[in-house]
Parts: structure tokens; sequence; C-alpha cells
């Protein structure tokens, strides 16, 4: 069988890049527009509990190409197989034995575990509880603290997987440090979503500085952990990666509904008035 040619695997990594760079592309541009049509739309601050029902583009490969993407002809499993430059080389598999996968055991360990429950942890705050009071632990402070905590936080996303790509923690005392520390900030704009419209250090500078900085630092150190958490988890193989997607996945949707009755059923988080200053004693 001829070898690939050099141009398929370029243009195959360069139409999965595409894919991956579109899908985050759309999502930041919908999110940082959110604090220009808040205050446009009936449901107001709780639009965001809404908005995280739509389903996330996979950010974890699962051992296909993604989505929708397909290389090859129908019908040619076994050539695709061999000649994919996603896959392992057939040189390797040659001349062997099948036997038991180590890497299948690696699932089964405490530590891949551990970094699968951080996932979906992360994910569930990241892309489900979190978000939902966003608006609503920002508009007390104004409209220009809650532009800024949304561009930023969303700069801080990329900013954390470029710092894991050259900084990479594999300690899990080290992430889980981080994760703490993450748990704390979010911790924190929880508070000033449920004080909301009244929390700490309104109509002062410093709640503005203490507010957008909680919301950049959460989202960057929860970012870092799941890309390192990611990463650690790659050298178990497909069915690693298979884990994390399904991990990111639950934790997201798990996230997002868990939020959605309190504000948008239940209202437990009220917005400010531009109108009116219920803080005003």
């Amino acid at each position: 069988m001829a070898a690939p040619t050099p141009a398929r695997p370029v243009l195959t990594h360069l139409l999965v890049a595409l894919f991956g760079m579109g899908s985050w592309a759309a999502v930041n541009g919908i999110w940082v527009e959110l604090p220009v049509v808040v205050k446009e739309l009936p449901e107001a601050a709780a639009f965001q509990g809404l908005l995280l029902l739509l389903p996330p583009p996979p950010s974890v490969p699962t051992g296909e190409l993604g989505s929708g993407l397909q290389v090859g002809a129908p019908g040619a499993e076994e050539e695709v197989e061999e000649s994919s430059p996603l896959q392992e080389p057939p040189s390797q598999a040659a001349g062997t034995t099948p036997g038991p996968d180590p890497k299948a055991y690696q699932l089964l360990s405490a530590r891949s575990a551990c970094l699968l429950g951080l996932l979906a942890a992360t994910n569930a705050l990241t892309n489900g509880v979190l978000p939902a009071v966003q608006s609503f632990s920002c508009l007390p402070y104004g409209r220009l603290a809650y532009h800024l905590a949304v561009v930023l936080g969303s700069a801080a996303n990329p900013l954390a997987c470029f710092l894991a790509m050259g900084v990479l923690c594999r300690s899990l005392a080290g992430l889980g440090g981080l994760s703490l520390l993450g748990v704390f900030c979010g911790g924190y704009l929880m508070a000033l979503a449920v004080l909301s419209p009244c929390p700490p250090l309104v109509g002062t500078s410093a709640g503005v500085v203490l507010v957008v900085l909680s919301w950049v630092l959460c989202l960057g150190v929860f970012s870092y952990v799941k890309v390192a958490a990611s990463s650690l988890l790659h050298g178990g193989g497909r069915p690693a990666l298979l884990a994390a997607g399904v991990a990111i996945q639950v934790g997201s949707l798990l996230g997002a509904v868990a939020m959605f009755p309190p504000t948008s059923i239940y209202h437990v988080f009220h917005s400010r008035k531009d109108c009116a200053d219920p803080c005003d004693s």
C-alpha cells in the first residue's frame, strides 16, 4: 500500500484546528456580547442560565477526528485506519501478538479517577454553575465591571491553556491546591450573587477590582487545571481521552441543569435595577 502523501496530514490537522477554533470563537463571541444584550432582553440577568443549556462544543478528542469530520472514503475502514495521521503507525502494531492493553487498566487507578473527577467538577463550575450567576455578581458594581469580567475572563482561558503547554503541573496535590484556590474565588463570586443587589463594597472601586480579579483568577485557574488533567490522561490512550470527554460533557451538563431552577424558575438571585438604588439606606 502506498504511503500517504505529506500534504494530507497537514490538511487534516489544519481542518481539525479550524474546526476547534471556529467552535470556540463562536462560543466566546456570543459570551462577550452578553453585557450589551442582557439589559435589553426580557430574561435580563437570568438569560445566562438559559444560554448554558445549549450543548458545548467538544473540547477533548474521543478517539475520532471530531463530530461531523471524517477522513477517507466510506467503506474503506481498514485502509483509513492504516493511513490516518491521527492514529498509531501500523509499524507499531505489525508483528505483535494481541494482548491486554496496559493503558486500559490505567483508567481504574485512583490517580486517573481523581483526574476525571477534577475534570468533571471544574467543567461543572466553569461551564454551568459560575457563568449562570456571573451577571448577578457583576451587575451591582456596574456595566463596566460586568464587561471587564466577561472579556478578561474569556481571555484568561486561552492564556492559561498556553501556560500549561510550557509549565505543566504533574502533581495531583498541586492540581488539588489550584482547584481549592479556584473554589475559593468561586465561593466569593457565588456569595456576591447571593447578596445581589447589595453585595459588599458596592459603589466603590475596590469592589469592581475584586469582582473582576476574582473572575479572571477563577476562570484562569480552572482552565489550567482542566488542561493539565487532560494532558496527564492523554498517556492512557484513546480510552482515557474518551473518559475525559465524557467527564467534561457530563460535568458541564450537571452544572447547567443544577443552576437552571434557581436562576430561571425560583429566582433565588436578584438583579440590580438601573433606575433604583435598593442599597441606599
